[in-house]
């Protein structure tokens, strides 16, 4: 697959022509390279210049590039800048977070803002639309199930766990056999587990919840992979 040319690869083809592809007007065409003005500047013969801070904008190649390969391309470029999702976004770049209901809101980060920066703080703040709406949908997930174990027989309590006597139910999936089980703890505590008191209604949230608890256990991906 072909490759972007990089500014320092630019300051080696002064006076040779290179091909400029726009991202947002969507315009290419062939270009020689002038000079670099400024802070990195390119200036070309045909009197045309790119400043700096709008060198985002463009990709520039040794030979022409058609729309598919262009957008190729780019998709590679996103995918090695965002590796898993949770990086922080550049400033006035575009980033998501779980907003009012738990719902994926998209913004634009702004490193002023005292919001966007508590966003990041709780790690609220995600780069890819996919990955928010996984995240609030395994959120939900949880608040509903940690709701039906309080009004089924209740959560076990901090003096519950101290009680190696008191059984705590759980819900795991085993790989092995493609199935949900109820499993039961007496004094071995995971951290973000949902517990509860009564084996009765654990297995009755497995099967009210079992669509979403498959998709779960099978299907969400926590990060980009």
């Amino acid at each position: 697959m072909k490759k972007a040319l990089t500014i320092e690869d630019l300051k080696n083809r002064v006076g040779k022509p290179v091909f400029v592809a726009g991202l947002i007007y969507g315009a290419k065409n062939w270009r020689v390279v002038k000079e670099f003005d400024g802070a990195n500047t390119i200036e070309f013969t045909d009197k045309s210049a790119i400043a700096a801070e709008h060198q985002n904008k463009f990709r520039f190649f040794d030979g022409e590039v058609t729309a598919l390969e262009l957008k190729k391309i780019l998709d590679a470029e996103e995918k090695l800048k965002k590796k898993t999702g949770y990086e922080a976004v550049k400033n006035k770049e575009i980033y998501y977070f779980l907003g009012i209901n738990l719902q994926p809101t998209a913004v634009d980060f702004l490193k002023t803002s005292f919001f966007d920066a508590q966003n990041y703080k709780i790690a609220n703040h995600f780069n890819d639309e996919n990955l928010v709406k996984n995240i609030a949908r395994a959120e939900i997930l949880k608040n509903q199930l940690r709701r039906f174990a309080a009004l089924n027989g209740g959560i076990p309590s901090p003096k519950d766990w101290q009680n190696q006597h008191c059984n705590k139910y759980y819900i795991y999936y085993d790989f092995d056999e493609n199935k949900i089980y109820v499993c039961d703890t007496s004094v071995y505590k995971d951290f973000g587990q949902i517990y509860f008191k009564n084996k009765e209604a654990c297995e009755k949230a497995i099967e009210i919840f079992k669509k979403e608890l498959i998709w779960y256990f099978t299907e969400f991906e926590e990060m980009l992979y």
